[in-house]
């Protein structure tokens, strides 16, 4: 039921959940979680897009900026993807990593509106971490690929307010060595 859930999602949007739940449990085990964590954080990250399915094809595609109408629509997705976990009845763990995904670590930012305030879970803020590192070096529709060297400056760069300072500590130190490519290329 779970893996259909997902597998009905853009082919895009299937691969990057994928590539999350790949990268939270890397780092999850870097940090020591759990197993009971690092199944729960599998699961949240392995879905943590899946309200996308309610967003119109249209928007998902869109070459070229989206309006802030579109934008709107977008950030609905956390709230539509927790419904979609809610009736599937996963944990409230699950849940919550899909809802706050985007939600900065200090709470003071992201989306949705109305969770600003609230903090995050570290399962979460993991799940963030791999998420905007993944969507920023992949094509986008509405936008090219940026370099790995780019996307870790971004991370590291919103330290304390946007992401967890554990988090991009250890992605830095530990997992991001292996997506560098020598100068010149491969």
């Amino acid at each position: 039921m779970l893996t259909s859930v997902v597998d009905d999602l853009d082919q895009e949007t299937m691969v990057h959940c994928r590539r999350v739940e790949f990268l939270v449990l890397t780092i999850g085990k870097l940090m020591e979680l759990t197993s009971a964590e690092l199944s729960q954080l599998s699961l949240g990250a392995y879905i943590h897009d899946v309200g996308k399915k309610c967003v119109p094809e249209a928007i998902l595609k869109k070459k070229g900026p989206l309006t802030p109408q579109e934008w709107d629509i977008i950030e609905m997705h956390p709230k539509w993807g927790y419904d979609v976990a809610a009736s599937l009845g996963l944990s409230e763990t699950a849940k919550r990593i899909v809802l706050e995904h985007h939600l900065w670590a200090n709470g003071q930012g992201g989306y949705p509106q109305e969770l600003i305030g609230t903090k995050p879970s570290l399962l979460t803020q993991i799940t963030t971490v791999a998420d905007v590192f993944d969507a920023m070096i992949n094509h986008r529709p509405y936008r090219s690929a940026l370099s790995t060297v780019s996307a870790m400056e971004y991370l590291t760069g919103n330290v304390g307010t946007r992401f967890n300072e554990d988090v991009v500590a250890t992605f830095e130190a530990k997992i991001f060595p292996s997506f560098r490519i020598p100068a010149g290329g491969i």
